[in-house]
């Protein structure tokens, strides 16, 4: 059975990551902790030491991808090794679940073309960044949340690709775990 990599990167969330290991663990589903350095400190200070390095992954072990939210991408999001490693990826191949902040790093990959995203960050604030609303054009922030309906959306799915503003029940269903109660 493939395995799902998941990408640290200095300020990581940990509560986001502690959910989806959990997930992962109870489905019997195998993971590596990829890091470009030694350790991953998050956002509250924990230290995760990587398993794989990023020049280490060899790409048909794996079949799905999970990104972590984070305090301030900014660094991830400049550091072109990190961009490299998602760029691995293949939405037709690979499902990748990537979480509050994270689909930012996706759409600078750009693996984000002609798909719906949702992201805990500002479109205004990416704009003033520089981005266009050309490459922004999917992507629904934090405050367009409500539909016409007056639900929240909290969680899309389109094709591959998983974009959640809060855990939700689609990683369970869409990163091919053997059972609930594993072990990983």
């Amino acid at each position: 059975m493939k395995k799902t990599a998941i990408l640290l990167y200095d300020l990581f969330s940990n509560y986001e990551l502690s959910v989806a290991l959990s997930i992962l663990v109870q489905g019997g589903k195998k993971y590596d902790i990829f890091c470009k350095n030694e350790f991953a400190i998050s956002e509250e200070g924990l230290q995760v030491k990587k398993n794989k390095s990023l020049t280490e992954i060899i790409i048909s072990d794996y079949d799905s991808l999970l990104l972590t939210g984070c305090m301030d991408l900014r660094y991830a999001i400049d550091d072109e090794q990190i961009i490299s490693f998602i760029k691995k990826f293949d939405l037709t191949t690979h499902t990748i679940a990537c979480i509050s902040s994270s689909p930012v790093l996706l759409l600078k990959a750009g693996l984000l073309d002609g798909k719906q995203y949702l992201t805990a960050v500002m479109k205004d604030g990416l704009l003033e960044e520089g981005w266009t609303k050309e490459q922004l054009k999917g992507m629904r922030d934090i405050s367009e949340l409500k539909n016409d309906d007056e639900t929240v959306t909290t969680c899309l799915v389109d094709g591959n690709l998983l974009k959640f503003m809060e855990m939700c029940d689609e990683i369970y269903n869409n990163i091919n775990l053997d059972h609930v109660g594993g072990t990983a």
